[in-house]
């Protein structure tokens, strides 16, 4: 008998003593083990020794056991007599002995599938070569000319491209494995041996071959897909969206309403009542609620803005999104820049490398087909103009930042290529969340008639706004907040008759010689419900510029902040017969008159308040309908309204405020309607019953 390792289909040779001598040598070689060695030797060696140790095992009665279990399941319970320890110990090392010899049968095939595989990728390798071989020879042997050259090259570059095809599809596309069929006796065995270990609390481990593939195929066939087919056609694109984010990546929903508004599948123009944010909220409880995506709270509260996918079925929206050509996926499933089978690329920072490069010095593919164009990882953007500016028909440009950690950093190495903001007319969705070393916008934006959302949101080093920007008309949402350069905001800010959620809105000290947006400018935007304010807490005619909020009639959610604010720049110096024209015109205009009934605000946050009671400016407001009160910092030590009556908020937060002194039942007092209370580093609020996050909750609260 042969002692030598090879390929041989002899069952018997693992009986020599001597085959683990030639298995030893053979891995002190250095070797790499082919697959036939594996399946031939080492697989047979191992189970011939594993055997010798079942022999000593007691019998067991398999086919009783599993019609005990099958029939009772939940009566079998691990604290049973002792003499049922010692029976059920010996069943387990037969379980074992059993999971074993399937996963090794299961190894066995994927074994053999990856041979296979391989013979495939070799034989088109060699086809390749011999290709090359042959082209080489016939231009040393053949005397081509002009038109004979031309067709012979021609001829060369298809087959070569023939054959590269072949070779890319071979290796991108391994073999897929998939468990054995329900059907077949070896599952049954396993599916038994694994309900029989639950029992006894024995770890049960799946393949690891491609494991998380598998299951997310029968995600895709079964529930994820009959969940997609369930949906309407925007809604199904909206769900695709969610293909692109990493994996147990926490997502905001803003930023998924913002997108969907950008390409189109909803729209935040001209809905009445129903809001961008109504129509998103509705999609996205609809796949919270379908299973698709969970929320992701923040301590005890029950709503939430943010939610994830399971890794599972994450896999599986992306396999619908390559279906459908939605975005284009690496191997790993990362999606990439490719948009030659798709519309949208995407950003992707990887340890092999940047897709930024590849973008942008890819001579073949034509940025007028991009539509979309996301961010997901990329800390460098480094455009260049000529190419940034081809992106003619690109509806989403989200640069920025989209988690909401800070953690995510991204940075520019210079703003030349906005310029090429000016030739996308069809944008509707532009974020530069979060962006380093953007001092200021160019012109440029202030052409983009279609935009709807801009997102100028932690802009750090942004010092100021376009002058034009009042001429997008179609503007809906504007965000600067945590822009904390920007002194003053500009007059045309008050021409936007579309907005309805503005951030960051900047009250600072007048400057002589310019003219700026004030307050009061904005009373006349009818569709604004969302406003958030700094106040530069030096400025004197901050108090008289809050006097104008009764005006805005819409208003449903306000928030204010103060501190102080740096001027980072010389403001923009208006000419004289400009400022001369805006007094006459502002002589003309008759004063605004406050409506009957104010707005009836829903939410309101103070920050960094420096007085002692509630501002004189809030007993003009109407707050008969504030269900949410939120005070940050600040020297705030009472929280009685103006004349003395109760609030009718549900939801209180109250942090950093040292000075505020109140005990729990004067609280409920105050607040007789509260089902939700949060308190940080508030020292001197005393017996309050909340937890140790500092949150209190009713039984029937509904927090958010």
């Amino acid at each position: 008998m042969s002692t030598k390792i090879k390929h041989t289909s002899s069952t018997s040779s693992f009986e020599s003593p001597y085959v683990s001598l030639d298995l030893l040598a053979y891995l002190n070689s250095g070797q790499k083990t082919p697959f036939h060695i594996f399946n031939d030797v080492v697989m047979p060696e191992f189970l011939f020794h594993l055997s010798k140790g079942k022999q000593f095992l007691p019998a067991q009665e398999m086919d009783e056991a599993r019609d005990i279990i099958s029939r009772s399941i939940s009566m079998i319970t691990i604290d049973n007599d002792e003499e049922d320890n010692s029976n059920s110990n010996c069943n387990d090392l037969h379980a074992i002995f059993e999971d074993i010899q399937n996963d090794l049968n299961y190894i066995k095939k994927a074994c053999r599938k990856l041979k296979q595989w391989e013979e495939l990728v070799n034989k088109v390798i060699q086809q390749l070569i011999l290709q090359g071989l042959d082209d080489a020879f016939k231009e040393r042997t053949g005397e081509l000319d002009d038109s004979t050259r031309t067709n012979f090259i021609q001829d060369k570059f298809k087959r070569t491209q023939k054959v590269v095809s072949m070779l890319k599809d071979q290796i991108c596309s391994p073999p897929q494995f998939s468990l054995v069929s329900l059907d077949s006796e070896s599952f049954q065995r396993s599916s038994f041996s694994m309900r029989y270990h639950s029992l006894f609390r024995l770890p049960v481990q799946l393949p690891d071959v491609n494991t998380n593939e598998m299951i997310a195929k029968r995600y895709t066939s079964n529930e994820i897909e009959m969940v997609y087919n369930g949906l309407d056609v925007t809604k199904k694109l909206c769900l695709l969206c969610l293909s692109v984010f990493p994996e147990n990546a926490t997502i905001k929903k803003k930023v998924l309403v913002h997108w969907w508004v950008g390409e189109g599948f909803i729209d935040s123009l001209n809905n009445g009542d129903n809001t961008a944010e109504s129509i998103g909220n509705e999609y996205f409880k609809e796949f919270v609620s379908k299973g698709i995506i969970e929320l992701v709270h923040k301590k005890r509260r029950q709503n939430s803005d943010n939610c994830k996918m399971h890794p599972s079925i994450r896999y599986a929206i992306i396999m619908l999104a390559k279906r459908a050509g939605f975005v284009s996926f690496n191997s790993k499933g990362n999606p990439t820049a490719e948009f030659s089978s798709c519309r949208r690329a995407c950003l992707v920072k990887t340890e092999e490398g940047s897709s930024l490069r590849d973008l942008t010095y890819s001579f073949h593919l034509k940025q007028e087909k991009i539509q979309t164009l996301f961010n997901v990882n990329e800390p460098h953007l480094n455009f260049r103009l000529e190419w940034f500016s081809k992106m003619k028909y690109v509806r989403v440009l989200q640069l920025g930042r989209w988690r909401a950690s800070a953690k995510q950093l991204v940075e520019v190495e210079d703003t030349e290529f906005l310029k090429g903001l000016k030739k996308m007319k069809q944008l509707r969705y532009f974020s530069l969340r979060g962006i380093s070393r953007i001092t200021e916008l160019p012109n440029s934006i202030c052409k983009l008639s279609n935009l709807r959302i801009l997102n100028l949101n932690g802009c750090d080093n942004l010092e100021k706004l376009p002058d034009g920007i009042g001429s997008l008309t179609n503007l809906t949402h504007l965000d600067m907040s945590e822009c904390y350069l920007i002194s003053h905001m500009p007059k045309g800010l008050a021409l936007l008759s579309e907005l309805q959620v503005l951030k960051g809105f900047v009250i600072g000290k007048p400057r002589p010689g310019g003219l700026y947006c004030g307050l009061a400018d904005l009373a006349k935007l009818e569709h604004l419900r969302k406003l958030s304010i700094h106040v530069d807490r030096t400025c004197p005619q901050a108090e008289e510029e809050l006097n104008s909020l009764p005006q805005f009639k819409n208003l449903r959610s306000l928030s204010v902040a103060w501190s102080r604010i740096y001027n980072a720049s010389t403001f923009t110096k208006v000419p004289a017969f400009q400022r001369l024209m805006s007094r006459e015109k502002s002589m003309r205009t008759p004063p605004m008159t406050p409506p009957s009934q104010p707005a009836a605000l829903n939410k309101l946050g103070l920050q960094y308040f420096h007085g002692s009671k509630m501002p004189d400016w809030l007993k003009l407001l109407n707050l008969k309908s504030l269900k949410k009160l939120y005070i940050r910092g600040g020297e705030l030590s009472d929280l009685h309204q103006l004349g003395d009556g109760s609030w009718t908020v549900k939801h209180l937060r109250l942090k950093f405020l040292s000075e505020l002194r109140m005990d729990w039942r004067e609280l409920q007092a105050l607040f007789p309607n509260l089902t939700y209370v949060e308190k940080f580093n508030c020292p001197k609020l005393s017996f309050f019953p909340c937890d140790e996050n500092g949150e209190w909750i009713s039984s029937a609260a509904d927090t958010n």
